[in-house]
């Protein structure tokens, strides 16, 4: 019985159909190959490379040859190649030369042996003969100065050259550095201004960018630089093709639609109708609450949601590198205790990384500050009472607003008359105005050379 259940257990013959076929194919027998080593002279067969080159086929080189002055006295070559050296150059080409030379002692392939061979398949011989290595090199042919050229040279040039030629070290030190910090007059070279025409390029500069063309035809243009920097910016998002300052900044891209409708503001409605105080940590919110009640709720609904981020910002403790929030219970206190749990989840995570804000996140619920404040004061905005409520200085408030695109200026007169302040103070004032086109601040780059 236990020896019908071990037959059964072996697997059929061909199951998986891998084995090889019974039958042998016909093939033609293999034939024996006669290799013969060929003697060569002088012109041997040359095998090059080009390394990080790329060579027109239709160039043509020119052989050169000269004894060696040392010949190897080893097996690594034979004949002509180790008595003789040959050098191949071409200048067909209008802007580069290209040179082969062999590749000298100490080379990586200096010890081997190259062979070329010819293998005819009629007769199943194999022609084999030594072939020289060679390295084909390319280089901006030296652009050699016309007559008119030198013409051209005035009389500063010429006594230039010959400081340079047969002046002392300190002379010659001058002349470099006049060379070096010289500033050309004549901006033609670069731009086309008062009818000047643009320096022509000779023939080695024109080499030299036409080989950069394609290794800098992927890279991206200054303007996507910008692009690119612009969005990395720690600032709200507006709405560059907007046609109305309104839709520049909303509500939906500063807040959210459901967070804007969780923010409660019922308490704030209730005491400006019974015409109570209302404190708040503030200064901006407090000026404006009664205002914003009146304008309508959504008005009272972006200032509510301000203070909830000046809240956040003042709760915060001032660590290396940023800001520390206060633990959930604490911030739930400090933000107050009637705003809903997923407003404050909701600002938690947008303004920091587990209970971190960054100075990326800092400056992001600062900005988000500024084009609120813009919506609360329709667009216009003192920025004296937000820069004492972040303690910040003057030069930093007013770089937050110009991030969101807005213009700084000075107070208006109106507003100083109606403030009551004398002109000494109202100078030390700033007032943020946000209008088509955005005024964003240009993206700084490095002066090249």
């Amino acid at each position: 019985m236990a020896d019908k259940i071990e037959k059964s257990k072996k697997r059929k013959k061909n199951a998986d159909g891998s084995s090889r076929p019974s039958k042998k194919v016909a093939i033609e027998d293999d034939r024996n190959v006669k290799i013969s080593l060929k003697d060569g002279d002088e012109w041997a067969p040359v095998i090059a490379s080009t390394p990080g080159l790329a060579m027109p086929a239709s160039i043509s080189l020119q052989p050169f040859t000269k004894h060696r002055k040392n010949a190897p006295q080893r097996p690594g070559r034979s004949g002509a190649i180790a008595t003789t050296e040959v050098l191949l150059h071409s200048s067909e080409h209008p802007k580069l030369d290209y040179t082969a030379r062999e590749e000298e002692e100490g080379g990586s392939d200096a010890l081997l042996k190259h062979y070329v061979g010819v293998y005819d398949p009629k007769t199943g011989k194999l022609e084999v003969m030594e072939a020289r290595k060679m390295v084909v090199r390319g280089s901006v042919r030296a652009h050699q100065a016309t007559e008119a050229e030198f013409e051209k040279q005035t009389v500063r040039e010429l006594r230039n050259d010959l400081g340079e030629t047969f002046g002392t070290k300190k002379a010659r030190k001058a002349i470099a550095s006049v060379t070096e910090n010289a500033i050309s007059a004549n901006r033609g070279s670069r731009l086309i201004v008062d009818g000047a025409k643009p320096a022509k390029l000779d023939a080695a500069k024109s080499a030299i960018i036409a080989s950069m063309a394609e290794a800098t035809s992927g890279m991206s243009s200054r303007k996507d630089l910008e692009e690119q920097a612009d969005a990395a910016k720690p600032r709200p998002k507006a709405d560059l093709s907007a046609k109305d300052i309104k839709d520049v900044y909303t509500v939906d891209s500063l807040i959210g639609g459901d967070i804007f409708k969780s923010v409660p503001v019922l308490e704030w409605e209730q005491a400006v109708k019974a015409k109570k105080n209302i404190t708040t940590n503030s200064r901006y919110v407090s000026a404006r609450i009664v205002s914003a009640a009146t304008a309508g709720v959504n008005k009272l609904r972006v200032l509510r949601y301000l203070l909830l981020l000046l809240d956040l910002h003042i709760a915060s403790r001032p660590m290396r590198g940023g800001r520390m929030l206060p633990k959930r219970e604490e911030m739930k206190t400090k933000l107050g205790d009637n705003i809903p749990q997923s407003v404050i989840e909701d600002i938690r995570r947008k303004y920091s990384d587990a209970g971190v804000m960054s100075k990326f996140k800092s400056d992001l619920l600062i900005t988000h500050v500024c084009a609120l404040a813009c919506l609360v004061d329709n667009y216009e905005v003192d920025l004296y009472d937000l820069q004492l409520d972040l303690k910040l200085e003057t030069k930093d408030m007013t770089q937050y607003f110009k991030e969101i695109g807005a213009r700084v200026v000075g107070l208006p007169e109106a507003r100083r008359k109606a403030l009551d302040l004398d002109k000494a103070t109202a100078a030390q004032r700033r007032t943020a105005k946000l209008k088509l086109p955005l005024d964003f601040p240009r993206v700084p780059f490095g002066r090249r050379g």
